[in-house]
């Protein structure tokens, strides 16, 4: 009988510290996401900028030349662009940042951010794609400086919580 107390009560420790470390996780991460953000805009500047790449060739090109889990937000980009269609610039961007936000590290703010980027892509002179480029970046920078200080505030916490939290629960059962 104690021997299942305490098989359960490791799984219990076990499950409720993974959960702790899977939400520190989300902490740990978003800077890495929003660093290769600014990293994968910095490159569409000088496509546009420099490269004179049509915008599908330019997504297309970013997503081979950045980290994994921002390739898959330009590549799907290019990719509905590039389909028949007939979607914008801004409903590609959209529906490729719709299914990245529920798969990566953003929040609710990074993924505004990034709306809005995409409303004014494609659809004004070079000048101006590269000024909404540049606010873009300013603004997730920012994001970037509050997403590591709330790492460092955040991520040892739940760590610590979720393994306290299952050692709680054992005591309590037992």
């Amino acid at each position: 009988m104690w021997l299942l107390k305490l098989i359960g009560g490791i799984m219990v420790i076990v499950s409720s510290s993974m959960i702790g470390f899977l939400i520190a996780g989300n902490f740990k991460n978003r800077p890495n996401t929003l660093r290769n953000l600014q990293a994968a805009l910095s490159m569409l500047e000088s496509e546009i900028n420099y490269g004179h790449s049509p915008l599908p060739q330019a997504l297309k090109n970013i997503s081979k030349k950045c980290d994994e889990d921002v390739a898959k937000l330009f590549a799907s980009a290019a990719k509905n662009l590039a389909s028949r269609k007939g979607l914008t610039a801004s409903e590609a961007w959209e529906k490729s940042l719709k299914e990245f936000f529920i798969n990566s590290y953003i929040n609710e703010n990074d993924f505004e951010i990034l709306m809005a980027f995409g409303k004014y892509l494609g659809s004004t002179d070079r000048e101006d794609q590269i000024k909404n480029i540049r606010l873009a970046l300013n603004n997730l920078r920012q994001q970037e400086i509050s997403s590591i200080q709330e790492k460092e505030k955040n991520e040892k916490m739940w760590k610590y919580l979720g393994v306290l939290t299952g050692i709680m629960i054992f005591l309590l059962l037992v």
